[in-house]
């Protein structure tokens, strides 16, 4: 019968046994277990791919975006989940991985770029209708004494803005 080497034929002489421990031959499924910690091809502590690291990345920021853009700010962080979903994209047509990811994030940034654009842009509108009887609202609150006097204050702004504005005149 052969005996198994005291070392691995491959190591350096000397650098001890391959299988040092209680069991004295060689697991017989050797890659079951690393295969729980082997994913796609990564070896365990390898850092995944930068398409599906960007992947991730777009669609955190797509999700950050959708989120915030009720506060106007999405459309800026939107904009960078649509770049970064791009580049994933491009990423996963080199050989990469992520692009599915790529497509969610560049699809939330876009949707949180619309909305974000839609309130904005809705604001606006209503400043330029609205923006003379908003400084007036505000100046009868500033000089309001009573309760009676900022009820009557709100009563008039509320009025204003349901009349429309072009028909003054």
């Amino acid at each position: 019968m052969s005996e198994r080497p005291d070392h691995d034929p491959a190591s350096a002489p000397g650098s001890g046994p391959r299988w040092a421990g209680h069991h004295e031959t060689q697991p017989a499924y050797p890659g079951r277990l690393t295969a729980r910690f082997i994913r796609r091809g990564e070896a365990t502590g390898q850092a995944s791919p930068p398409g599906r690291r960007a992947g991730q990345v777009a669609v955190a920021l797509g999700a950050l975006a959708l989120v915030t853009s009720l506060a106007v700010v999405g459309g800026v962080v939107g904009i960078a989940a649509i770049v970064v979903g791009m580049r994933a994209r491009a990423e996963a047509r080199r050989g990469g991985a992520g692009g599915g990811a790529g497509t969610v994030g560049l699809a939330l940034g876009a949707l949180s770029l619309l909305i974000a654009f839609t309130i904005a842009s809705g604001m606006w509108v209503f400043y330029e209708r609205h923006g003379d009887d908003l400084h007036q609202y505000q100046e009868c609150r500033r000089v309001a004494r009573s309760d009676a006097e900022l009820e009557d204050c709100s009563r008039r702004f509320s009025d204003a803005v349901r009349t429309d504005p072009t028909s003054k005149g």
